[in-house]
């Protein structure tokens, strides 16, 4: 692990693999960028693979996110510049996915292509008629977790969080303590992260003009909904193709590693972006 110090942050990282094309690993809310371990060595036989702790997370350190999306991807690319390490193609899970999708817009110098596996933007529910319900339900939610983060509810509000992502064979009750401890440490990170508008709602003008090849992943096993978000988020990208990751949830890295991989690097020979 080494510290990239960038004045008053510090993000903590490691390379790993041969020199090939250069690739970033997001990780999402609740995780840091020990997430990703089990699909590193896959990935990085064929690229030179960048894991992180986003500000807050593991070994980073800096100050309050005052606009966690802005503040996360200019972190990112403050670090792929300290690393010399550009363009990459950003892998980004969850929360992550409003952060390279942000990073893209802001420098797209920086970005090769993007997949993103179900970032949650239960905003664009609101957007269709036919969802409208669901995702109003969703916004109403979502206030009254980061309401009761505040009053100290923390556990509580942990649990329901991985609740409402979880496959039937992931959820609360299959977490050992140690973990159920470890996540509810970072839940005050996660309220943060999610009271900022821009991860719950992409800008659909800036998305349009998007050209970099994009890929939207969802679990086979995951919640429904999270499948419907994806399905409006497509419509927005105008190069965007959606696949389903077998056997996974919402958090591919960890339920379906080997079939995670095996997505990514069939996207990036597909759309003949290079691997080496």
């Amino acid at each position: 692990m080494t510290i990239a110090d960038l004045g008053d942050i510090r993000l903590a990282y490691e390379l790993h693999g041969p020199d090939g094309d250069p690739t970033v690993l997001v990780h999402g809310s609740l995780e840091d960028r020990r997430s990703f371990d089990r699909v590193v060595p896959g990935l990085s036989s064929a690229l030179r693979v960048l894991t992180y702790d986003r500000r807050g997370y593991g070994e980073s350190l800096g100050p309050l996110r005052t606009r966690p999306v802005h503040d996360d991807a200019a972190d990112l690319s403050r670090l792929l510049e300290a690393v010399d390490l550009y363009p990459v193609h950003l892998i980004a899970h969850s929360y992550a996915g409003a952060v390279a999708l942000r990073l893209a817009v802001d420098r797209p110098e920086l970005v090769r292509s993007v997949a993103l596996h179900e970032p949650p933007y239960f905003g664009l529910l609101r957007d269709d008629p036919a969802t409208r319900p669901e995702g109003e339900a969703f916004a109403r939610g979502l206030a009254e977790l980061r309401a009761g983060v505040a009053a100290g509810r923390r556990r509580e509000v942990t649990r329901a969080v991985v609740e409402v992502f979880a496959d039937d064979a992931h959820g609360w009750e299959h977490l050992t303590g140690p973990v159920q401890a470890g996540l509810t440490s970072m839940i005050d990170e996660w309220a943060v992260e999610l009271g900022d508008p821009l991860a719950s709602r992409p800008d659909p003008a800036e998305l349009a003009d998007l050209l970099l090849p994009v890929l939207l992943t969802t679990g086979a096993r995951s919640p429904a909904y999270l499948g419907r978000v994806v399905a409006h988020l497509a419509r927005l990208l105008r190069t965007a193709e959606v696949e389903t990751v077998a056997g996974a949830g919402h958090v591919p890295q960890l339920t379906a590693p080997d079939a995670y991989v095996g997505q990514l690097v069939t996207f990036l020979l597909e759309r003949e972006v290079p691997t080496t």
